[in-house]
């Protein structure tokens, strides 16, 4: 079914797009003037034009006053019928006969809002002196189109042009066999199209920041999950190989990367083949590194897959060759430019505030082994992906870590038009992004596409130095992950103007400590700080950050009684920090997986375990006794016996307790009572510091007071069989006659004689 396009609706929804428009310049960012548009409503309505436009270039990124303007794109027909006919006409929002014209923008309101306005608004007019024809598009085929605006037609439209934000734009018009040609667009383009005369003075520092971070999920066993989806990461247009190869791209312009680092040693998992978690060995630092040795190396891959585990992915898997190819380009690319890191794992922070604090310093401090061996010089930064951070999480951040936080979380009541462009919480360096800038143009060509967020940025550029030519507020921009290298180059050549200064994000932060403003001065009162109930509901859940402390707990106490000849603990936390990450939000597993590799490694030290007698009684107030602890794990480990029992009695234990690979020993326990009684002992397995790791027994302990007794009864008994022998031998001589003591006396001379009686 075809579904015909009238000029009537077009022309209907054109006259509410004019009203919108011509209130552009006076409405503020949003309904509410003292909360500012998150981000992620900054997004044009869907067009429904049968021809979609796109611009992917524009030469310069702003209104020259010498010299040609180039536009280039391409025309895709999306209806279900051929279109012919078509020309393309470029549209600025100046003329002198221009009647739809919206006046200039001079405020980053202004520009938030125009970004909203409906893609069949009317913003400017057709210049009809300057078009390319296409002659004919089947359905879902393209083209390309170019546009060249001479300097002569420029200055007809802007004979004097005032500072500030102008509308560009592409319009094409065309027929079908169901729609005649009329003067109604049957596709469009916008952008932003800044100007600031030829004699401006300054500049605006602007730091663009690349992020790397994404989600990453592992199984009970410890290889990653979900590798399809990484494979899609990886690729040019994912959301990791897309930025890596965006930044790429700026050649010698600075950019700064912000990066989890967690995901180089996912990656570097990957590019291994995935293999499951391994305890491993770890190297003696006195001897050579066994990748030195090709064949060393060799036989460690076997070791590390393990008796009965999976195989690895082979060498030729898509996903190995992806994660190997973006590992090698992100080492080259991020060793010329400035890296700031978020926590390993990049937490929550606004969730662990309230379930898990510790997360940070564990996180933080938290090697990532792939990037560390990169040797590069990092700032430490957090900061969430939509820049909200709740002012707890931010309290959470004790090691001067820079603080990201988005421009909407400064309502306007309390900042006045625009939130410092830094400041300090405590100290800790702030640094304000504009994620109205991250969001881009507005549409209905894709509001990220390269030459988009360009446009944005330099218009934001552009009316910071309007504001103050003097001290113009610098610039951050954190881009979104969907950026890729498509039209890349374009994107750093355009921001070449002499207003623009493209700085790093640690510039940005000296120069906010350097301006000579005291730090009580600076400071920002985090209270004052707008996080919407909406965030809060958006958080990892605590079930999530509850989990990761279990599992963090478990794994130290697992790498504590293998110690220092093995490793695995910093592997089981680096899941559990993971597990946490603001790209698990809404993850209704993730809980369960933390869950279930946590129970795992409790079962391993389960085969850990302690068998006490049933019952003991010491001979006196003092003793000893001793229980069997058992490993049957395949790895010697060291454990400590912890007891305890009431306040009558004092208990000793030899510790530390080691033990070979599926060994048993015996412990030898002392006690020491102060009171009789029977004391009931509980005996616990812990690590070397002293923390359970589950194994325990009970045992009931008679005081020496009770032997005693038995002592004294059997005392008593003797005496008595003593004293009734006495009495029997006693009447046995008295019962004896006179004739029967000389017949023993005669028989007894006779015997000594040697005669027979």
């Amino acid at each position: 079914m075809v579904v015909r396009r009238f000029p009537l609706r077009s022309l209907a929804g054109g006259v509410t797009g004019l009203l919108l428009g011509a209130l552009v310049p006076a409405c503020p960012a949003s309904a509410d003037p003292a909360v500012r548009t998150p981000p992620a409503q900054a997004s044009a309505p869907n067009d429904d034009a049968p021809l979609a436009i796109t611009i992917e270039e524009l030469t310069p990124g702003a209104l020259p006053r010498s010299g040609p303007m180039v536009v280039r794109g391409t025309i895709t027909n999306v209806d279900l019928e051929d279109w012919q006919d078509i020309s393309i006409y470029p549209v600025f929002s100046s003329g002198p006969d221009c009647q739809v014209c919206v006046p200039v923008m001079t405020t980053t309101a202004e520009l938030e809002l125009a970004a909203l306005t409906d893609p069949e608004a009317p913003v400017g007019e057709r210049e009809t002196s300057v078009r390319d024809e296409v002659s004919s598009l089947a359905p879902g085929q393209s083209a390309s189109y170019s546009l060249r605006i001479s300097q002569k037609v420029l200055r007809d439209l802007f004979p004097s042009p005032t500072s500030g934000v102008y509308w560009f734009g592409v319009h094409a018009l065309g027929e079908s066999a169901t729609t005649p040609r009329d003067t109604v667009a049957d596709g469009r383009a916008r952008t932003f199209l800044p100007y600031l005369p030829p004699s401006t003075d300054g500049s605006v520092d602007t730091a663009v920041v690349l992020p790397l971070r994404g989600p990453i999920t592992h199984a009970t066993d410890g290889a990653l999950g979900r590798t399809s989806t990484w494979q899609d990461a990886l690729a040019l247009s994912g959301t990791l190989g897309g930025p890596l190869a965006f930044g790429a791209a700026s050649g010698i312009d600075p950019v700064t990367w912000l990066v989890d680092p967690a995901i180089f040693d996912a990656a570097r998992q990957l590019a291994g083949g995935n293999l499951p978690r391994e305890i491993r060995q770890a190297p003696d630092p006195e001897e050579p590194s066994a990748s030195d040795d090709p064949s060393d190396e060799e036989s460690g891959d076997d070791a590390n897959s393990g008796e009965g585990a999976e195989p690895g992915l082979p060498e030729d898997h898509p996903i190995v060759t992806a994660a190997t190819s973006w590992l090698q380009q992100a080492e080259t690319v991020l060793g010329g430019d400035a890296v700031a890191t978020l926590p390993y794992g990049d937490p929550d922070l606004s969730a662990a505030a309230d379930h898990l604090p510790s997360i940070y310093r564990t996180a933080r401090e938290h090697p990532g082994t792939e990037l560390d061996s990169w040797d590069l010089d990092v700032l430490p930064a957090v900061g969430a992906p939509n820049g909200y951070l709740d002012p707890t999480g931010v309290n959470a951040v004790d090691d001067g870590a820079v603080v990201l936080l988005g421009d909407q979380m400064f309502p306007t009541e309390t900042f006045s038009d625009r939130p410092p462009t830094d400041g300090m919480i405590g100290d800790r360096p702030v640094v304000v992004t504009a994620t109205s800038a991250a969001a881009g143009g507005p549409g209905p060509d894709s509001p990220t596409a390269a030459v988009a967020l360009r446009q944005r940025i330099l218009s934001e550029a552009a009316l910071r130095l309007l504001a103050d030519p003097e001290d113009p507020e610098p610039l951050v921009v954190v881009l979104p992950a969907s950026v890729t290298a498509t039209d890349a180059a374009g994107f750093w050549g355009g921001l070449d103007l002499d207003w623009m200064n493209l700085v790093q994000l640690d510039d940005v932060v000296t120069a906010g400590s350097t301006e000579g403003a005291s730090a009580d001065d600076r400071q920002i009162d985090p209270n004052a700080l707008t996080y919407p109930e909406a965030q809060e509901q958006d958080e990892v859940r605590g079930s999530v950050l509850i989990e990761a402390g279990r599992l963090i707990r478990a794994a130290r106490s697992y790498q504590a009684i293998l110690g220092d000849d093995y490793e695995i603990g910093e592997e089981l936390i680096g899941e559990a920090l993971a597990g946490t990450s603001y790209a698990l939000r809404g993850d209704r597993d993730a809980a369960g997986r933390l869950g279930g590799t946590r129970l795992a490694i409790e079962e391993e030290l389960g085969q850990v375990t302690i068998d006490a007698p049933n019952g003991v009684t010491l001979s006196g107030t003092s003793g000893g006794f001793s229980v069997s602890v058992r490993n049957a794990l395949p790895y010697p480990v060291t454990v400590n016996v912890a007891a305890s029992t009431d306040d009558g009695a004092r208990i000793g234990v030899a510790n530390p307790v080691q033990l070979a690979a599926n060994s048993r020993t015996s412990v030898p326990i002392t006690a020491d009572m102060s009171r009789t009684g029977v004391h009931n002992v509980t005996l616990r397995l812990t690590d070397p510091d002293g923390e359970p790791i589950g194994a325990d027994d009970e045992l009931p302990l008679r005081s020496g007071q009770v032997g005693i007794v038995i002592w004294i009864i059997m005392g008593t008994g003797a005496a008595i069989l003593f004293v009734a022998i006495g009495i029997r031998l006693s009447r046995r001589v008295r019962g004896r006659s006179p004739e029967d003591t000389e017949n023993a006396e005669n028989a007894e001379n006779a015997e000594g004689l040697g005669a027979t009686p």
